[in-house]
């Protein structure tokens, strides 16, 4: 069993497909566990300055598990660039095909005219709601297609069985 903290928190060396699994499952219930948490301390300020820095060490944890098992097939870090930007563009363009053009346009509209009331903008916001619904299967489906797709690739891919520039295979 590997050392869990250096596993999810150093980027330094290599991983064989054993410790990347068992880091993916870390990272699950690392994030699932503290989404839970998070949800019975909504509302309050100790809630609030934990989630600060959560998404920061979620996005730790995925270049140190992620990028060591990239260096055990003798790659650097940038595919997981790569993903992470496929991922924030497929966001933003199914948040903008379903509604979010209309939703920044009334937005604009309204305060260009100064028109733009606490009404106006709830109502806004409920249509837009509306219809960014039937995109969110499509956010979600997509998004984990993505991670899946780059998860098993490196599942699959066959490791480099010597020294490499990022250290000593895993023994």
């Amino acid at each position: 069993m590997p050392d869990m903290l250096k596993l999810l928190f150093s980027p330094r060396g290599r991983i064989g497909r054993r410790s990347y699994m068992i880091g993916l499952i870390g990272m699950v219930v690392i994030t699932t566990l503290f989404n839970f948490i998070l949800g019975k301390m909504s509302g309050s300020l100790f809630g609030f300055l934990i989630a600060l820095p959560f998404p920061f060490v979620v996005l730790h944890m995925t270049y140190c598990v992620y990028g060591k098992r990239l260096h055990d097939i003798g790659r650097s870090f940038w595919p997981i660039t790569g993903l992470i930007t496929a991922l924030i563009f497929t966001m933003i363009f199914i948040m903008l095909e379903f509604g979010g053009l209309e939703y920044f346009e009334a937005f604009q509209k309204h305060s260009n005219e100064n028109t733009l009331t606490e009404e106006i903008g709830k109502a806004i916001q409920e249509r837009y709601q509306e219809k960014l619904v039937p995109g969110l299967p499509w956010l979600y489906g997509t998004m984990s297609g993505l991670i899946g797709i780059f998860s098993l690739w490196l599942f699959f891919s066959t490791p480099d069985p010597k020294d490499n520039r990022y250290g000593s295979p895993e023994k």
